[in-house]
């Protein structure tokens, strides 16, 4: 009996173990994944973010810079331009630019969405990165229950 009890304890610290790193791992995706709209897309005028409404659209990624606070500053034109007229600023986590593997002349697409923003490769539905308006934001952040 004393045995049982043993297992069942460690059985259950193993489940515990186990969410908390489930949880760990959700929450470090989402903070990577999802910004707010207002200091992820900008003007490119604007560096410090909520400038303009940014279309929805096609855009091809004209430089990729290491921005002051640690994220990456992508500067976006429409796609079919002729690439010298920056019209956008795109800050992603320096991790989310690294995995995906983002580099001038890429191609990205902004989808408008009720929440905000998301951000996908041309070639591919899936988005890879949401900015979400500010207020929907808190949502979005992960509380320990």
């Amino acid at each position: 009996m004393k045995r049982l009890l043993v297992c069942s304890a460690l059985l259950a610290g193993l489940a515990v173990a186990q969410a908390d790193s489930f949880t760990s791992s959700a929450s470090s995706l989402a903070s990577k994944s999802v910004g707010s709209l207002s200091d992820s897309l900008g003007d490119s005028s604007d560096s410090s973010g909520g400038g303009k409404q940014a279309a929805a659209g096609p855009y091809t990624v004209t430089r990729v810079a290491l921005a002051e606070d640690g994220r990456v500053q992508l500067a976006l034109a429409p796609a079919g331009g002729d690439g010298q007229a920056t019209t956008l600023t795109l800050r992603l986590p320096q991790a989310l630019v690294q995995e995906q593997g983002l580099r001038a002349g890429d191609g990205l697409h902004l989808l408008a969405r009720p929440y905000g923003m998301a951000v996908a490769r041309t070639a591919e539905a899936r988005p890879f990165f949401l900015a979400v308006h500010d207020p929907l934001l808190r949502d979005f952040e992960s509380r320990k229950i």
